[in-house]
């Protein structure tokens, strides 16, 4: 009967206690961290929101660059702070496909840390050359099935995101091409340009500056639906896969075990950050879609895209950096 007491006392206290930090958070600068150094698309979007965080929220947000280890750095540290609210990471597709791609990972992405919330997008689309004749999905399925292992995808790099989503459509797709991998995207749309290879799926920010010159051709988005950015792309689900999506996406989250009053302060403040014109504004620039949601929606994302990405990379071979 005492045991069962002090549990009951003690449990009281710690909801009093999350109760109480609910009502003065905050009170002090919060730390935004960023896996990735200064002047990636992630940090500026990060500063970005910091700015409007700040003034919603009464005190600075203050972004902290811990990059290496393609952001595995600043994910342990975030994992292992205090949940107290003054500690947060801003983060990206990278942080749900580390498992696929480290043995050694000091910290899980669905068990170390508290969703906050879905800040933006940025749609992958896929492209062809110009010579090649294909405009759309179905022109490029028809055509892959018409000339087998006859396509060249150009790839970023083994184990990039991009690349896998390429992957997986050629899974989905029940075709064959040929996967031929460069140190990074400009060699890629450097032998896209030049006809080398003939198909490419790509962060629309790289690629559609390219395709409204005419250089290269549209096939689909691999967003649920069409962006913002380039409304007059289809989906590859208005092109007949409508199970076929693979985006890249930037959000927030804190240690495990962050106050749900806190949570959801956080939740709401970044959401009417993100629904400012500006802001909107802003993000599109950086070829970026914003998307918020519920902390919930979050966390199903992010359980979501780790069991796709490590199912992905495995079925390729794409596994195991460390």
């Amino acid at each position: 009967m005492r045991v069962l007491l002090t549990l009951i006392l003690v449990s009281l206290a710690a909801l009093a206690s999350a109760g109480a930090l609910a009502q003065t958070w905050p009170n002090k600068p919060i730390k935004l961290l960023v896996g990735f150094p200064p002047g990636g698309s992630t940090d500026v979007a990060a500063r970005i929101l910091a700015a409007k965080l700040s003034q919603s929220l009464g005190e600075t947000v203050i972004v902290d660059n811990r990059a290496g280890a393609s952001g595995n750095l600043a994910a342990e540290a975030v994992a292992r702070a205090e949940p107290d609210g003054y500690t947060l990471m801003m983060v990206a597709t990278s942080f749900a496909a580390a498992p696929a791609f480290f043995d050694k990972l000091s910290w899980d992405p669905t068990k170390d840390f508290t969703p906050v919330s879905l800040v933006a997008t940025v749609p992958i689309l896929a492209v062809t050359t110009p010579g090649l004749g294909v405009k759309s999905v179905a022109d490029l399925v028809a055509y892959a099935k018409a000339h087998p292992g006859k396509l060249n995808m150009a790839s970023p790099g083994p184990t990039t995101l991009t690349r896998l989503s390429g992957e997986l459509f050629k899974q989905t797709a029940n075709i064959d091409w040929v996967t031929v991998h460069y140190k990074g995207g400009a060699p890629a749309m450097n032998d896209m340009l030049a006809g080398t290879t003939q198909v490419m799926f790509a962060n629309i920010s790289d690629v559609l500056a390219q395709v409204r010159a005419g250089k290269l051709d549209a096939i689909a988005v691999a967003t649920p639906k069409r962006s913002a950015l380039a409304p007059e792309i289809p989906t590859f689900a208005e092109s007949g896969y409508p199970d076929f999506v693979f985006q890249t996406w930037q959000a927030v989250v804190g240690p495990a075990g962050l106050p749900p009053a806190v949570v959801a302060k956080l939740n709401t403040a970044i959401r009417d950050a993100m629904a400012q014109p500006d802001t909107r504004r802003q993000f599109q620039n950086l070829g970026t879609d914003v998307a918020t949601g519920t902390p919930a929606e979050l966390g199903a994302l992010l359980a979501s895209e780790v069991d796709k990405i490590k199912r992905v990379a495995k079925s390729v071979g794409a596994t195991n950096t460390n």
